[in-house]
């Protein structure tokens, strides 16, 4: 049965783009978006409480914009005033202090915008009542409006590009979407010039504070002064009466609707033009909602949208505005109805020639209007047509290809529901392997020529006669090794080919639901591997060896099993990090590149950057994409990617017996991905499935749970120190007595962990049991009767535990 009906079947002319009558701007929209001030009032110790913020406007002025639909929702305030906020938790109080030296916020502010949908009009109108006519009230909201519908084409920061992004905030358009669900619980958004930070921005959203982010966390506090010291996400989290009543979760669903399936046909012309359709169903989660945002690249600008043949409005302003894309539905939509919607756009920015028949593709998650990217698995069909001399490569199985005049067409489709879709373009030799074990088909995609970037280094011989299809068989081979491995660790994956195909971008990586792209770099011989990297980045050369193993895990680790908020990013993140390095010991003859993956992993996150400070110091495992800031820019990769990493390593080294090997690990991971299979995983989820399956030696605190643990590693950012004493004496019938104690230092006194103890019998490492550690004390003396003198006595042999340097 056809998931789509004759109202949205759709042609695409690859070089003309075919413009219907642009649907009419939503009035109400129209209005709020060019309002005046309609009144000011003279304001005196206003005292606006929202969650854990207090905004008092202690003197001046406030001026109502015009209000819509009979309801205030923009106001404008100059004069004399305060901010304070006090985070609840012990984590959010550390992370402020690490930011801005204070654990709470008190900042004067001599102007500010409210944007709401709550009752603030009606409380400030009950107590201001004088009318005034400040003229400082229509400079600030021309500023104010300025700033907030400004989007840059360079991002100056990663904070900025991500409340800048290609889903940026329309106020006006977050409003209407309240404003037309009666239902609606209401939002504040209060924008402060600061006496200390020009830019600081407060929250308190139930449909979601920071949706960029991927949570439904309805508070924040965000100071965007741009490259400075304190420039960051301040605070972050849920209500305070669902922290007190530990109601709090990232498994709640705010969103609006829920992608079922897309239908989308896209044409690339020879020039890069760029010409689609999308058709997508979907499900209302809410009861009563018109207003959708999508995610699209502002340069694709949209010509039509229509909801079951007719015509729907849309809002979409210039791409150097807050161009960020919604649909207006007729009608409110019933909590669990089903809808349709078809929208027609063209632009560029999507692809861009990089030389060579080589492409980079830009918008990889914004090339068409989605909904909940990463959160949402839905059925996609893809219909591409591109000059035909290229190959485009997407995702899925190719169900169908031909040819139209000068084009080459292909479609191609889902065989699971996925949580995003993409492609690749160039033009590419292409391989195919099938796995004699499985019959999973590894696909290789790669150029002639090298890109532009790399062409020019033939002038300076670091490259000679480069070819990165001739070397296609390498990654294509590393990609079999490591499916082979994933399946046996994680399960058996739910899809049935993967392509592994190459990309302009020297050492960027990345993974999409059956493709990989692979950075260039991943396509050079050693010769030309070590001439040219030795000269951009020796560390890249380790880079090389772990990317193909580390995004094809992401199979599993993103794909398959989701994340449900930045949280718990390091459910992907982390176990591709430890993926790789599982690939490496599997697949190196002896154990050093294994062992030097986990140390450099370590020194990544301990070692002291320019000013002072180590990456783990930035916050703890939980605080994901948070933990970038100025003076710990590399903080997010090293404690998302290298800590959560090392929390799933530290659980395996846990689980490990010399009778069972890893069998208890390996049970936890195919229960973990059974479990989560086409659903995002929390990190409360993934402890529940290793609580299921800890032996009784792992239950330190004696609860049954491992709070103990998460608490340590994910929540908390001590490192112990580990310093072990032992003597080998001989004892009677030629054995040997072993003495040991170990000190654990430089945590917390209820900091609790096992401590593999190890001996090295010529080469030879074996376990030999385990110290349980609490604190910073000393274990009592472990005495043990050995068949034989060790060379070695050691702990933390294999990086079992994350130590301090």
């Amino acid at each position: 049965m056809p998931v789509f009906r004759a109202a949205v079947r759709v042609v695409v002319l690859p070089l003309v783009v075919c413009c219907a009558a642009l649907a009419a701007t939503d009035p109400v929209y129209k209005a709020m978006r060019e309002a005046g001030l309609a009144d000011s009032l003279v304001v005196e110790n206003i005292v606006l409480k929202r969650d854990a913020g207090v905004v008092t406007l202690k003197s001046g002025a406030i001026g109502f914009v015009a209000p819509a639909m009979g309801r205030d929702t923009v106001a404008v305030f100059a004069g004399e005033g305060e901010f304070d906020f006090t985070p609840q938790s012990p984590v959010d109080r550390n992370y402020m202090k690490s930011l801005t030296g204070q654990e709470s916020v008190a900042e004067q502010f001599d102007r500010a915008l409210f944007c709401f949908s709550d009752e603030t009009g009606r409380e400030i109108r009950a107590s201001a009542k004088t009318p005034s006519s400040d003229a400082r009230l229509a400079e600030a909201l021309r500023n104010f409006r300025k700033l907030l519908r400004s989007r840059p084409e360079t991002p100056h920061s990663m904070l900025e590009a991500e409340l800048t992004s290609d889903a940026m905030d329309n106020i006006e358009a977050d409003l209407l979407a309240d404003l037309y669900n009666p239902r609606a619980p209401g939002f504040f958004s209060a924008y402060l010039h600061g006496r200390k930070h020009s830019d600081l921005r407060f929250h308190v959203r139930p449909r979601g504070a920071f949706p960029e982010m991927s949570t439904p966390a309805e508070v924040a506090v965000i100071n965007l002064d741009i490259q400075a010291p304190q420039e960051g996400i301040w605070y972050l989290s849920h209500l305070q009466g669902e922290l007190r009543s530990r109601t709090a979760s990232s498994d709640e669903n705010q969103r609006t609707v829920e992608a079922d399936r897309y239908r989308i046909e896209t044409a690339i012309a020879g020039n890069d033009h760029f010409t689609a359709t999308t058709g997508i169903e979907f499900h209302a989660v809410t009861e009563g909602d018109r207003v959708i945002k999508f995610s699209l690249l502002p340069s694709l600008r949209v010509t039509r949208v229509t909801s079951g043949g007719q015509e729907a409005a849309f809002i979409q302003e210039d791409r150097k505005e807050d161009g960020s894309f919604y649909v207006v539905m007729p009608e409110a939509m019933a909590k669990g109805s089903a809808h349709q919607l078809l929208m027609e756009y063209s632009g560029d920015r999507v692809v861009h020639k990089a030389g060579g028949g080589n492409f980079n593709v830009g918008a990889r998650e914004s090339w068409y209007p989605n909904v909940n990217t990463f959160r949402d698995h839905a059925r996609y069909d893809l219909t591409f047509k591109v000059p035909k001399q290229y190959t485009l490569v997407g995702v899925g199985t190719l169900a169908k290809q031909w040819t139209e005049k000068d084009y080459a067409c292909t479609q191609w489709v889902s065989e699971t529901p996925i949580a995003v879709a993409g492609f690749n373009y160039g033009s590419f030799k292409n391989k195919k392997i099938t796995d004699p074990q499985s019959g999973f088909v590894i696909e290789g995609y790669a150029n002639s020529e090298p890109p532009d970037s790399l062409a020019r280094a033939r002038n300076v011989a670091l490259v000679g006669t480069m070819s990165p299809a001739a070397m296609m068989n390498v990654p294509m081979a590393q990609a079999q090794a490591a499916v082979q491995i994933f399946s046996d660790w994680f399960g058996k994956p739910e899809f049935t080919r993967i392509a592994i195909t190459e990309q302009p971008e020297l050492n960027f990586g990345q993974s999409w639901p059956t493709l990989v792209y692979l950075p260039l770099f991943a396509y050079l011989d050693s010769t030309q591997r070590y001439g040219l990297l030795k000269r951009i980045s020796p560390g890249l050369t380790d880079f090389v060896d772990e990317v193909t193993a580390h995004e094809v895990s992401h199979q599993w680790w993103g794909h398959m099993v989701g994340w449900s908020t930045y949280h718990d990013q390091w459910l992907s993140e982390g176990f591709a990090t430890f993926s790789a390095g599982l690939y490496l010991q599997f697949t190196e003859k002896t154990p050093e590149k294994y062992l030097k993956y986990w140390q450099n992993a370590r020194l990544r996150l301990l070692e002291k950057n320019a000013y002072g400070r180590r990456a783990n110091d930035a916050g703890p495992l939980w605080l994901g994409e948070r933990l970038d800031s100025l003076r710990n820019k590399d903080a997010y990769q090293a404690v998302v990617y290298g800590k959560g990493g090392y929390v799933l390593h530290m659980l395996r080294q846990m689980l490990y017996n010399p009778k069972q090997g890893d069998k208890l690990f390996i049970d936890m991971m195919h229960d973990f991905v059974g479990q989560h299979r086409n659903r995002n995983a929390s990190t409360e989820s993934f402890q529940r499935v290793a609580e299921k399956h800890m032996p009784h030696e792992m239950d330190l605190a004696g609860d049954g749970k491992l709070d103990w643990f998460f608490s340590e590693w994910v929540y908390g950012t001590a490192v112990p120190r580990y310093k072990l004493d032992y003597t080998v004496t001989e004892a009677d019938g030629g054995k040997f007595l072993l003495k040991a104690s170990l000190t654990q230092s430089e945590v917390p006194p209820d900091f609790m962990m096992p401590v593999p103890l190890y001996l090295d019998f010529d080469g030879q490492i074996v376990w030999l049991g385990v110290f349980r550690m609490r604190g910073s004390s000393t274990s009592s003396e472990l005495h043990v009767t050995l068949p034989k003198k060790p060379k070695r006595v050691m702990v933390n042999y294999f990086h079992d535990i994350l130590e301090a340097l």
